[in-house]
């Protein structure tokens, strides 16, 4: 997974060689996007978190659908901030955006005409409409004839190009624009002023995102303009929190802690990148300290069945391989279909035996979603996740956006250097994206009947905490001391995840931490996915530069 921080610092970089294509133009007219009442006319806002509707507010309901305003090439259609939203450029510096919206059948790059349906809403729609990035009155453009530019078909590479650079626009832009929703207000900034010396008072002398850009403090700067809103509203509950904190054991109890019982069977599932070459996360977990036998310990291969080592006693009817990095880099529903015929064989080899299941990064996702398929056939006992982007990953995000970009000169021969075996346009790049498999299922909750812990690592920059939680997870752990780089392959091996290890075996709350370790871990990770998203405006505002 180290390797996807450098090649993120890379493509950043080559990001900002994008060309803009020659456009020719067209003639259309712009219609209202749904056939409703007006909620909530157009009110700039006095200023960046002022007051105000930068669009138009209709009184439509769920499933109600909603149409393309006029002819253009959709530049945007995901998640921002937890709001999906649409954006079609319609040519001359006219762009028309449309949410919060569900069930799209449009995708990035689709050509659209108007009335095209683009999907349904889910309650009152957000319309709006900018020329050359300037939000201007919806109204005024409903029904009048405009000059369009819009894409010629240019080779692909070029359109690719394009469509990818145009989509870490909007999303830049659209970032303002839920915020503004949301009601953020000045406070904020001053809020990540105050996290950002706490950071830099932590991690002194070393830099908390060293690795990920070379212009991490003037992101920082600029992180309050282009960050979604749900971080700010998200580190602020959470600091309200710290006052009040969540049950928790305390370190007598702790340190009292015997095994569970009676026998159980720990399966282990690694991550991106890894082998059977590599121990993975079977050693550094210490699950023999935690009563597991070690002929109990098995290691999902990514090529299906078990990887050598454990189950010998039992598992001598199960399918065994080996497997090499790339293997990890197919599709995540190729994984969990094998991960959860492997659940299914263990509970046949071992009947009524306890089943705990330990993931760490990719192999946390495919865990979660092979639990949840297989939930009515196997009673998983305890779930264990370690640096997993349940709620994806802003790294994949930003490699995905550059996945179709012809990259040459110095920075692609070290790309090339870098990613050998083209990582960057495997299947698992998307998946893993925020827009990917990982983003749009990440309400896939863990059963109820699982005693689920998530755990993440406090400067974790390739999975940012604050993304490693999941729903239906009993609880969500930080933990730190770690260096930023080495913090996503090296957290198994914390005395602290052993800790908690053995508090879930034991049903019980997380241990307890202080006050200090509380504000940094909730606002250390929020930095950094902050800081992340700023890297993407960044990146188009210097390709428009250029």
């Amino acid at each position: 997974m180290r390797r996807f921080i450098f090649l993120s610092v890379l493509v950043t970089w080559a990001a900002l060689a994008s060309t803009v294509v020659p456009v020719e133009a067209q003639d259309p007219v712009l219609r209202a996007p749904v056939d409703a009442e007006l909620l909530d006319p157009f009110r700039l806002p006095s200023g960046p978190y002022g007051a105000g509707n930068r669009g138009i507010e209709y009184d439509t309901g769920p499933g109600d659908p909603v149409y393309s305003a006029g002819p253009g090439t959709v530049v945007f259609a995901g998640p921002v901030g937890g709001v999906v939203y649409v954006s079609v450029d319609h040519g001359d510096g006219l762009r028309t955006s449309y949410g919060p919206l569900a069930h799209m059948v449009v995708s990035l790059g689709d050509n659209v005409q108007r009335g095209d349906r683009l999907a349904t809403a889910v309650g009152p729609l957000h319309f709006s409409t900018r020329i050359d990035g300037t939000y201007v009155d919806p109204a005024s453009l409903l029904g009048v004839r405009r000059v369009d530019v819009r894409l010629v078909p240019h080779q692909t590479d070029d359109r690719d190009r394009v469509l990818a650079a145009a989509e870490l626009g909007e999303r830049h832009a659209l970032f303002d624009l839920v915020q503004s929703q949301r009601g953020s207000d000045q406070s904020v900034r001053g809020l990540l002023g105050r996290v950002t010396a706490i950071i830099h008072d932590a991690f002194a002398p070393s830099s908390l995102i060293t690795g990920f850009v070379a212009h991490a403090e003037i992101l920082m700067a600029i992180a309050p303009e282009v960050a979604p809103a749900v971080v700010f509203r998200r580190t602020i509950l959470g600091l309200i929190n710290v006052a009040d904190p969540p049950p928790c054991t305390d370190e007598a109890t702790v340190a009292t802690l015997e095994p569970p019982p009676v026998r159980r069977i720990a399966v282990v599932i690694d991550g991106l990148d890894s082998s059977t070459v590599g121990a993975g996360i079977r050693g550094a977990l210490d699950l023999g300290g935690a009563g597991y036998d070690s002929d109990d310990v098995v290691r999902f291969s990514y090529n299906g069945g078990l990887a050598p080592g454990g189950g010998h006693l039992w598992g001598t009817d199960l399918p065994r391989s080996t497997y090499r990095p790339e293997a990890t880099h197919a599709g995540i529903d190729d994984h969990i279909d094998r991960f959860a015929e492997l659940l299914v064989r263990i509970r046949d080899a071992n009947p009524g035996v306890p089943i705990d299941v330990y993931g760490h990064s990719l192999g946390g996702v495919v865990a979660r979603h092979a639990i949840a398929d297989v939930n009515d056939l196997v009673d998983v006992s305890v779930a264990v996740t370690l640096g997993s982007p349940h709620r994806g990953a802003p790294v994949a995000t930003v490699l995905d956006a550059a996945r179709h970009r012809v990259v040459g000169g110095v920075i692609g021969e070290a790309i090339s250097t870098v990613d050998p075996d083209h990582v960057l346009v495997s299947p698992v790049v998307a998946d893993l994206s925020e827009r990917g498999f990982a983003g749009v299922t990440a309400d896939v909750a863990f059963p109820e009947s699982v005693h689920a812990v998530t755990i993440g690592g406090r400067s974790d920059v390739a999975v940012p905490a604050s993304l490693a939680s999941a729903p239906g997870a009993d609880h969500h752990v930080i933990v730190g001391g770690l260096d930023p780089i080495s913090a996503h392959d090296e957290v198994a091996g914390l005395p602290e995840v052993h800790r908690e290890v053995r508090l879930a075996l034991a049903g019980l709350d997380p241990a307890c931490t202080g006050v200090r370790d509380q504000i940094l871990d909730l606002v250390v990770p929020e930095s950094i996915a902050l800081t992340q998203w700023a890297a993407a405006g960044a990146i188009i505002v210097g390709s428009r530069s250029r």
